[in-house]
C-alpha cells in the first residue's frame, strides 16, 4: 500500500503533516488502503530523523490499522529517528553512526 507525498494518490485521501530539517512536508494514504484491525508493517529505505516514518505509522493509526514493526534498509543512527517510533519494533539492515 503506498504512502506518497500530497497530490501523488487518486481518491479520498488521509494525510498528516510532520517537520523536517528545513520545514514541513506532508503525506498522504488513500482512505480505503486499509481495513481498521489490520496489522501492518511500514517499509522505507531510508531512516534519518524518523519523521517520515513517524508521519507514516500516525498514518497508520488514523486509519485504525496496527503497526506492528518498521523495518527500513538503511539507518542513520547518529540521528536516532528510531526513537520517534516509541513502542513499535523497528529493524533496519544496514546501520551508519
Amino acid at each position: 500500500v503506498p504512502i506518497r507525498k500530497k497530490g501523488k494518490l487518486p481518491g479520498p485521501t488521509e494525510s498528516v503533516s510532520y517537520a523536517l530539517e528545513y520545514g514541513k512536508a506532508e503525506l498522504e494514504i488513500q482512505s480505503d488502503a486499509v481495513e481498521p484491525g489490520q496489522k501492518v508493517v511500514i517499509v522505507d529505505d531510508l531512516l534519518a530523523t524518523g519523521g517520515t516514518m513517524r508521519a507514516a505509522c500516525e498514518l497508520m493509526e488514523r486509519l485504525k490499522a496496527e503497526v506492528v514493526e518498521c523495518l527500513v534498509i538503511i539507518e542513520l543512527k547518529l540521528l536516532k529517528g528510531s526513537e520517534k517510533l516509541g513502542p513499535v519494533p523497528f529493524y533496519s539492515l544496514l546501520q551508519y553512526d
